[in-house]
């Protein structure tokens, strides 16, 4: 594969690198996460957009001509939107091509292709890890720790960073349940909670002066709010004044690697909570219209005959994106089952499949 510095598409800057399939002409844009090869572009697994399924209609011949049989493969365009790459079975019978499929090995070599269209399936693998926990979903998210809402929220916003200008409808999707909004309502939860941790913490005595031992450090009990608090509320205000994604995601990790106290019993934000589950649901219900064959369920505000599935979600992810994504949560679960969809069996299969794919390398 050859690169070059020229856009992909007007919608792209200057500066987006694209490959170009020297067989087949296919380009594409590489993820964050990639290093160079000879004569090739590694892209990393972590680009955290999922993988691609190259077109190969229209493109039969130069593939020929590069010693590629692709007399049984050929693309059609689903009814929810996009398309998906088909072959033909020695029986005859139509398949979805794999990403493990000789022809998608010959064309992407050493790793993955970011792909905004597949919305982010390890989403969906880990909603149903959740809804198969003993304890329901929001024990499982639960069990993650306080940590995990902040480590998690500074992996979004980097990610958001980078789609900025050059997939904005990708960017928007995110950017609709993890923003600047959330960002404060989390740090203004930790301020609460760092300080009934600290009116809390035993005392101490200095020549008769009271004080707390806080994340390995001593402050006198009147210094709270001056030392401990307020330049934590410092960090918040940068936080509000952010501009831009970049600036946003800077504003953040420093917020969060200069916490006095990175307590893992701290209680996780409702707002962040809600956040990930309409995320997750969006995610989730994407995937079901798009490669699982389901229909939007029918009993909600938001069903209407004339619009396609993944444009009815997309009316009820934008109704719920303030604060309700609880209610879109809702809606997945009332699709699952609608649709049939067993979620154990879900989970089996897919350890089938991982195990299998394991066993061939």
């Amino acid at each position: 594969m050859t690169t070059n510095k020229n856009n992909v598409n007007n919608n792209m800057s200057n500066n987006e690198t694209k490959v170009m399939c020297p067989v087949c002409g296919t380009e594409f844009a590489i993820g964050e996460h990639e290093h160079r090869v000879k004569n090739a572009i590694s892209i990393g697994k972590d680009s955290g957009l999922g993988e691609v399924y190259l077109p190969v209609s229209k493109r039969g011949q130069a593939l020929e001509s590069a010693g590629i049989d692709t007399t049984k493969y050929f693309s059609i365009n689903l009814p929810t939107g996009g398309s998906q790459l088909m072959k033909l079975t020695d029986e005859g019978v139509p398949v979805a091509v794999t990403a493990d499929d000789p022809i998608m090995q010959q064309i992407v070599q050493g790793g993955t292709v970011p792909n905004r269209n597949l919305f982010r399936r390890w989403v969906m693998s880990q909603v149903f890890h959740g809804l198969q926990d003993r304890g329901g979903f929001s024990d499982w998210l639960k069990w993650h720790g306080y940590k995990y809402q902040w480590e998690m929220l500074v992996e979004e916003l980097r990610v958001q960073a980078k789609l900025y200008g050059k997939d904005m409808e990708n960017y928007e999707a995110r950017n609709r349940w993890f923003n600047r909004e959330l960002c404060v309502t989390m740090a203004k939860d930790y301020v609460k909670q760092l300080r009934k941790d600290a009116s809390e913490r035993p005392t101490h005595k200095c020549k008769g002066v009271p004080y707390i031992i806080f994340g390995n450090k001593n402050y006198f009990v009147s210094d709270i709010e001056k030392k401990l608090v307020y330049p934590v509320e410092l960090r918040i205000s940068a936080i509000e004044s952010s501009k831009n994604p970049q600036q946003l995601y800077n504003a953040v990790l420093h917020f969060w690697q200069n916490t006095p106290c990175s307590s893992n019993y701290y209680d996780q934000c409702a707002a962040w909570k809600d956040a990930y589950k309409g995320m997750g649901a969006y995610a989730t219900m994407q995937n079901l219209l798009r490669f699982h064959g389901c229909k939007f369920p029918k009993d909600n505000d938001f069903y209407t005959r004339n619009l396609t599935g993944l444009q009815m979600l997309e009316n009820a992810a934008i109704s719920y994106s303030d604060g309700d994504g609880w209610r879109l949560f809702g809606l997945m679960k009332q699709m699952l089952d609608e649709n049939g969809i067993n979620i154990d069996a879900k989970m089996r299969e897919w350890a089938k499949e991982k195990k299998a794919k394991n066993l061939k390398r």
